[in-house]
């Protein structure tokens, strides 16, 4: 699906609602108020917990492997622009991501494995966020409504954590090495190497530590990510305490990645912001801005990183020929 065509989708989807709710002059207004320059902060901001997420990815790689920090953070900016920009491709961000691994020197079976582990490592995280997120409500909003979203995070990711893990027992290993072959066939078969997908994912899980500390690297990039959503309140003239806005994206969060069978969570991630910003006292015109930000800055991340990544496969395909 075209950038374009995805923008054009999720332009309507946010016309109706803002339609419903009479006119767009106060989300026009709440968005002049923090301006391009806005958009680009919050963008340099999500810099950030996007490199904590590549870290992560690294530090569950069994030492005996190679593979740089950088080599992931770039996979990673990658695989959240493929992700974001062409969510018809189904695992399509995780898939290319992979592919970028593998044409920096990791071999195919050992990024297919390492992204499914860093999958089950991020969700758990995200369980884990969103009990915290849990304990803000209650210490911040002790008595009324505001418990609703709170439970609606706790209902969405737990659920979320024991599906994936059942979905890798039942076979969902199988499917990436079948999706695998027909995407990028030449990338995952590494001559000498014929260790299956599976069995490189059991390895990697034998060593707790590492899966248990990138688990604790995503939980710290869920947290800094929030400040992402504090910045854009602030620029646009809306400041509240980051405990409000941590107990907001962690709702926000749960419902937009239970909404996975919704390409980008268009309209999905819109209303999670009305609905749950209204909980902690926001305006819905600037929970609407808060998430057209956040769109604003998917594409000015994840425009480059489309083109990254068109550079390094036409570089890796130059190699193997010259």
């Amino acid at each position: 699906m075209s950038i374009l065509l995805r923008l054009g989708i999720g332009g309507l989807i946010v016309g109706f609602a803002l339609w419903l709710r009479g006119g767009a002059g106060d989300v026009a207004a709440a968005l002049s108020a923090a301006g391009w320059l806005g958009i680009v902060a919050v963008s340099l901001f999500h810099a950030v917990p996007m490199s904590l997420c590549g870290l992560a990815w690294r530090t569950a790689l069994p030492e005996r492997m190679s593979g740089g920090a950088l080599t992931f953070v770039l996979a990673r900016w990658v695989r959240d622009g493929v992700g974001q920009l062409f969510p018809f491709m189904p695992l399509g961000g995780e898939v290319v991501a992979a592919r970028v691994l593998t044409t920096r020197g990791l071999a195919g079976s050992t990024a297919a494995a390492l992204t499914v582990v860093d999958i089950t490592a991020e969700v758990l995280s995200q369980a884990v966020f969103s009990l915290i997120g849990v304990a803000m409500w209650l210490h911040r909003h002790p008595a009324g409504m505001v418990m609703g979203p709170a439970g609606i995070g706790v209902a969405l990711s737990l659920p979320m954590l024991g599906g994936l893990l059942l979905a890798q027992r039942l076979g969902m290993v199988r499917l990436l090495e079948k999706l695998a072959d027909r995407v990028m066939p030449d990338a995952w078969r590494t001559p000498g190497l014929s260790a299956p997908i599976h069995e490189r994912i059991v390895a990697i899980y034998a060593e707790r530590r590492r899966f248990l500390a990138a688990t604790s690297i995503h939980l710290v990039a869920w947290i800094v990510a929030t400040g992402e959503a504090w910045l854009a309140l602030h620029l646009i003239g809306h400041p509240k305490g980051i405990g409000d806005v941590l107990a907001m994206e962690s709702v926000v969060y749960a419902i937009r990645n239970a909404a996975f069978l919704i390409p980008g969570a268009l309209g999905v991630q819109e209303g999670a912001y009305m609905l749950v910003g209204a909980a902690i006292g926001l305006p819905p015109d600037v929970a609407l801005a808060v998430s057209l930000i956040k769109r604003g800055r998917e594409v000015t991340l994840g425009t480059p990183a489309l083109v990254t990544w068109q550079w390094l496969g036409r570089r890796a395909k130059a190699r193997a020929v010259g």
